[in-house]
């Protein structure tokens, strides 16, 4: 989610997965894609992310925290056997009535590895569940201490070919932590992460770390301060996001920086050996306050190529409010950027940018976008899914040509740093190019319903949808 703890009693509010369904949004098509096919039984939910391999098309999304009133309950998932035709699902991952299986229902995302082995983390109060599937999702193994870490908030996985390696990034209490697991010895071993490391440390009240020469040193003295070390980030805010060169391995995430005031306000690590150490830099040109929600829209997903190449998007904040998709590469594996272009060139603003790659050059980035400018949080406005593409990416002046893919998908406000406005979207969508090159998108529709007579909670009349391009 868009916080961490601070914000965890308002995220179980929103996350709910209310009984009573209602209409569905308009969703109407473009031409170049197919119709939106709403996901069996995805009323309430939102937040969805993708997975695509070995035939399979694999969804999840957040179940809700406290699903019951003594329990959370795993986050389920949605198959597709037959190129997104039809989904499966929702397939709850584990025997709700078994403690050391149920934990979850928050954060959540999916990838599949080599073998099409499908692998969860699921999100609950203390820890996140890691959960495997070798038979196409009939059965799971799973692990509730996902992390040695304690507390966490949006995690996200990865997969290494090249080591046999499972990782997860997620904002613990001291840092963005990533931690590792092997698959040497099987899929099983996906759901203990036994390497835990603090990437990139934060600012918690009372301090953790200095850095010095790239590595984080425990400290007793608060080290938020002005002047601080650059690879200090000075917040407590969730990670971008998390990719891996399958050819040397390297490990890159991505995340906003609070102390980004002198124009590097997305912040790039990178890992050469498994994760163990970190070298931190940034994209110059992004952000102009010194906040980190200058570009937190909400996260910066980043992509590489078979060449290496690294590709980041982000939303970042205009002078007037508004919010632009903006786009940078690196072709020397995150030392230097190209200088930041603007993506959502047909709205007037935008918020949570998702992308994936049909080659070395060639982008696709999803958003959501309004053709009425403002803050998200603050605007009334219909929201659309746009996919911008490039082909000349590498050039250094990237070029993007968006085009709409579903309209009025949600009337009103998107929240993304104001807890007053609608959080019926909650933080994210996601899409995946398949095979054949073409983009495969999941997002949410609808808005924020009446409170629940029972609860008192709000309800989200949301559902989720697939498209893909044609």
């Amino acid at each position: 989610m868009k916080q961490a703890l601070g914000t965890v009693l308002a995220t179980v509010c929103t996350l709910f997965v209310l009984l009573v369904p209602a209409a569905s949004p308009a969703v109407a098509a473009q031409a170049a894609f197919s119709v939106p096919l709403q996901l069996p039984g995805s009323f309430g939910f939102g937040e969805p992310s993708m997975a695509i391999g070995s035939g399979k098309i694999v969804i999840t999304a957040p179940n809700g925290l406290l699903t019951t009133a003594t329990a959370d309950q795993p986050s389920p998932v949605w198959i597709s056997s037959d190129g997104g035709t039809s989904f499966n699902g929702p397939i709850f991952p584990a025997d709700a009535g078994v403690v050391d299986q149920a934990l979850g229902g928050g954060d959540t995302d999916v990838l599949l590895d080599a073998s099409g082995n499908i692998f969860q983390t699921d999100l609950w109060l203390a820890d996140t569940t890691m959960r495997v599937s070798t038979n196409g999702g009939q059965t799971w193994l799973s692990n509730v201490a996902g992390h040695s870490s304690p507390g966490d908030d949006r995690p996200w996985l990865a997969y290494s070919r090249k080591d046999q390696s499972l990782y997860v990034a997620y904002d613990g209490f001291d840092a963005v932590h990533v931690a590792r697991s092997t698959l040497a010895a099987g899929p099983q071993g996906g759901i203990a992460f036994v390497q835990d490391v603090p990437a990139v440390p934060e600012c918690l009240i009372g301090g953790q770390y200095l850095v010095r020469n790239n590595k984080p040193k425990l400290r007793l003295a608060n080290p938020c301060y002005a002047g601080s070390p650059v690879t200090i980030r000075q917040c407590v805010c969730p990670p971008g996001g998390i990719a891996v060169d399958q050819n040397t391995g390297s490990i890159y995430i991505t995340y906003s920086r609070q102390n980004g005031a002198a124009g590097g306000g997305v912040g790039v690590a990178r890992s050469d050996d498994l994760g163990l150490t970190w070298h931190t830099f940034d994209i110059p040109g992004t952000g102009s306050t010194g906040s980190a929600f200058d570009t937190e829209w909400n996260f910066q997903p980043v992509k590489v190529d078979s060449l290496g190449n690294v590709y980041v998007t982000w939303g970042e904040v205009t002078s007037g409010g508004s919010v632009q998709i903006r786009f940078a590469v690196s072709r020397d594996h995150g030392q230097t950027w190209s200088k930041p272009v603007g993506v959502s060139t047909s709205t007037a603003t935008n918020v949570f940018p998702t992308i994936d790659l049909v080659g070395p050059g060639q982008v696709d980035i999803g958003y959501y976008g309004a053709t009425k400018a403002g803050d998200p949080n603050e605007v009334n406005a219909t929201w659309n899914v746009y996919l911008a593409k490039s082909t000349n990416a590498l050039t250094g002046a990237a070029t993007f040509s968006p085009a709409l893919v579903a309209a009025g998908i949600h009337k009103g406000s998107i929240e993304s740093s104001n807890e007053s406005s609608d959080r019926s979207l909650l933080d994210l969508f996601q899409l995946a190019v398949d095979p054949l090159g073409k983009a495969n998108i999941v997002y949410t529709a609808g808005q924020e319903g009446p409170p629940d007579p029972t609860t008192g909670f709000t309800t989200s009349d949301t559902h989720l949808f697939f498209v893909k391009e044609q």
